[in-house]
């Protein structure tokens, strides 16, 4: 070789010296030396692996997912891609939202499937952020402030994810992976790394083992919506703490080649200093950022348009954006990308393990290991139904029966056993609430509940409601017991209350309260369907003091009777459905009510329905017409019967950020069954005759104006009108009860 022009020249042919140096046998295997070179140089850029040709030198491909909340979604796009191309990686590394696509992918599961399964989890709204719940024993109340007992005493809970239903999705989807690892992420289809961050020293945790679920809910335990998970001596939070692109993880667990999905925020350069909504985010993306790990030209580097979206904005529009988003930029880089394969990759069968060899309970005391294999239903199984065993999941998640259950599954070829783990629910749970109405006046509740007062297994609650016209105290007590499969409670409660009924007359002049007092006590069974519906069969024991509603007489009265009742309280907390029913010997009821919310879009839809039957009923079971929401036009609570029929739609949609319009139409009627002929008209009330479908009576109404969610509760200002001429302000504050 020689130098020249600056630049190095090869020579045509070697030197006449070199030649004659040369000679026989020693050129023969000069000639045999330079063969192997050349042919170990082609070699490095065409390569057979698993029958696929590539351009590029013999690798171990990863494929390596940042975290990113909701912009995860587009690595979903991005596998999509990668099967349209054939590539598959031989590891997967996934932080945060990249652990949860990463394990579905490692898995089995095919995009379309990961998909679907994405979308139905992103519906179910966990990973928003959502108001305060209580216990189910405190029936639906939703508290302002909500404190939990923990192991360094009461810790406040704000407005978070619901940890159980969280959890319990996340066995379900994570079940097949978890089933086929048996604690070894090696033995997943695509062997898997998910990346956490021990809180003890912020060092990058890169999980190979245990429980899938639990890994992956560790990895994406982002600070303040969702709480650490221990796994051994180490509290682990999310992964993009230490590691939000993990391409060290992959480098150290053996990969020489990486495919990186990247979805993490670039923030705009422009910062308003004014909002401190903007501070906050730009300090939470400073908090995931760590510098990045260099990538070498055989890597590839897929950056999906996710800029302007929000980490927590799981509606369904965001997500098919988001994983189009992931399609188009996957696409995009592969076709450039010179290490694609030429052929597709060989996708190999997936096979459950399906013999069941038992479970075991050495993490557990004896109680919670009977509880848990009751619920999971596998005690002398032999076989195991992975659908059966999802739907047994989803209700212990719905149920209040433990913090956390992970399966821990372990065993060899066909053979399955799980050792679960579990994390009791905290000792004591205190809560408060409160809420204004520009007639009711202000009312606060106050809630204390002992999962273990005063004995073993035995729930105590108490709750406190003062108010301008109420002043009720409940107290309950329950016991869950086994009896088969189910979980019946049974309970008692006592209820001391006292109210002012307020009285009106034709013109809707408020008259002086007539005072009520009642005690009620009742001892039955409770059955919990999930979380959200709640029956019981009760005995009751009524005692009361009471004004009757036309002439105003006091009576007093005591019964012996039975209720029956069922409940739904929905997760969405504006949709409730309920049916009740009460028989004493001198009085019956039956009461219906539905109160619905649908989202199409901008626009909220809620219907409710409020149907009532009494027939000698005591003032405190009779019904005020549109219940605690009033009827358009009237003062709430102005027209109370032993019939009611009402019905109503609201619609409202948002008009300047939080600020909605809302336009409540309604229909209804009140009556009295026994109302003589000549009591009717204004000495009533207005209130009508016989049926709960009579004659007479009837009101169209219309209600109209603006609110807002704030962490008050809803705020709601509204005018309205009905058809008898009448018209009232409607104003309130907080979530009433």
């Amino acid at each position: 070789m020689r130098k020249g022009g600056g630049k190095d020249h090869v020579t045509d042919a070697p030197s006449r010296h070199a030649v004659r140096y040369v000679s026989g046998m020693s050129l023969r295997v000069v000639r045999a030396l330079l063969g192997v070179l050349l042919f170990s140089a082609h070699q490095s850029r065409l390569v057979a692996q698993d029958g696929v040709v590539t351009s590029c030198r013999a690798a171990v491909d990863a494929l390596v997912l940042s975290g990113g909340g909701a912009k995860g979604l587009a690595h979903v796009g991005v596998i999509a891609a990668l099967e349209a191309a054939g590539v598959r990686p031989r590891l997967i590394v996934g932080t945060s939202m990249g652990a949860m696509i990463g394990s579905l992918y490692a898995s089995g599961y095919r995009a379309a499937e990961i998909d679907s399964i994405a979308r139905t989890m992103s519906r179910r709204e966990f990973f928003g952020a959502r108001a305060a719940r209580g216990p189910a024993a405190w029936r639906g109340l939703l508290p302002l402030v909500l404190w939990e007992e923990g192991a360094s005493g009461f810790q406040l809970q704000s407005s978070t994810v619901r940890q159980q239903e969280m959890n319990a999705a996340l066995n379900i989807a994570f079940l097949r992976g978890n089933l086929l690892a048996r604690g070894d992420f090696d033995r997943l289809p695509i062997p898997l790394r998910v990346v956490a961050t021990n809180l003890q020293g912020r060092e990058v945790v890169a999980l190979a083992g245990g429980d899938l679920a639990q890994a992956v809910r560790a990895s994406i335990a982002i600070p303040f919506v969702f709480t650490p998970q221990r796994v051994g001596d180490a509290i682990l939070a999310d992964g993009g703490l230490s590691a939000n692109i993990p391409v060290g993880v992959a480098r150290s667990a053996g990969a020489t080649r990486v495919i990186v999905s990247d979805v993490t925020e670039r923030p705009a350069d422009a910062l308003d200093l004014e909002s401190p909504l903007v501070i906050a985010d730009r300090l939470l993306n400073w908090l995931f950022r760590q510098p990045a790990d260099s990538l070498g030209s055989d890597d590839l580097w897929i950056r999906s348009d996710v800029d302007g979206f929000r980490a927590l904005d799981f509606s369904p529009e965001a997500v098919d954006s988001l994983i189009r988003l992931g399609r188009a930029a996957g696409d995009s880089m592969l076709r450039q990308w010179e290490c694609r394969p030429t052929t597709p990759a060989v996708v190999p069968p997936v096979t459950v393990p399906r013999r069941f060899a038992g479970i075991s309970g050495a993490a557990m005391n004896p109680s919670e290991f009977t509880l848990v294999q009751r619920l999971l239903q596998l005690d002398g199984a032999t076989a195991l139904d992975e659908r059966a065993l999802q739907v047994q999941l989803t209700t212990i998640g719905q149920r209040e029966i433990f913090n956390d259950l992970w399966l821990f599954p372990s065993g060899n070829g066909d053979t399955v056993s799980f050792r679960p783990a579990v994390r009791p629910l905290p000792r004591r749970t205190a809560g408060i609430g409160l809420a204004y109405d520009t007639e009711l006046g202000g009312r606060v509740w106050a809630g204390l509940l002992d999962r273990n007062f005063p004995a073993i297994r035995v729930e105590g609650s108490a709750v406190l409601a003062l108010g301008r016209f109420e002043r009720d105290l409940g107290l309950t007590a329950r016991r869950q017991t086994l009896l088969g499969r189910p979980t019946f409670s049974p309970v008692a409660t006592l209820t001391l209350r006292a109210h002012d009924i307020r009285r009106f007359d034709g013109d809707g002049v408020e008259l002086e309260a007539d005072d009520l007092r009642e005690a009620v006590a009742t001892l039955g069974v409770e059955r919990f369907l999930g979380r959200e519906l709640r029956l019981a069969l009760m005995g009751e024991a009524r005692a009361w003091r009471d004004h009757a509603l036309v002439t105003g007489t006091e009576r007093y009265g005591q019964a012996l009777g039975a209720r029956l009742a069922m409940e739904r309280i929905a997760p969405d907390e504006g949709s409730r459905i309920g049916a009740e029913a009460g028989w004493a010997p001198d009085y019956h009821w039956l009461k219906l009510e539905a109160h619905l919310l649908r989202e199409v879009g901008p626009l909220r839809i809620e219907p409710h329905f409020r149907l009532g039957l009494g027939e000698g009923v005591p003032v405190s079971l009779t019904f005020p017409l549109g219940g605690t929401e009033g009827f358009p036009g009237l003062h709430i609570g102005e027209r109370r019967g032993d019939r009611e029929a009402f019905a109503s739609l609201a619609l409202s949609q948002e008009v300047a950020g939080p600020l909605r319009v809302r336009v409540v139409g309604a229909v209804g009627r009140a009556a009295i069954g026994d109302l003589p002929l000549s009591l009717t008209g204004a000495s009533a009330g207005g209130l009508g005759r016989g049926g709960v479908f009579g004659r007479g009576g009837w009101l169209l109404g219309v209600r109209a104006g603006v609110g807002s969610d704030t962490p008050l509760g809803p705020v709601q200002v509204e005018y309205g009108w009905n058809d008898a001429g009448r018209k009232a302000l409607y104003l309130r504050v907080g979530r009433w009860f």
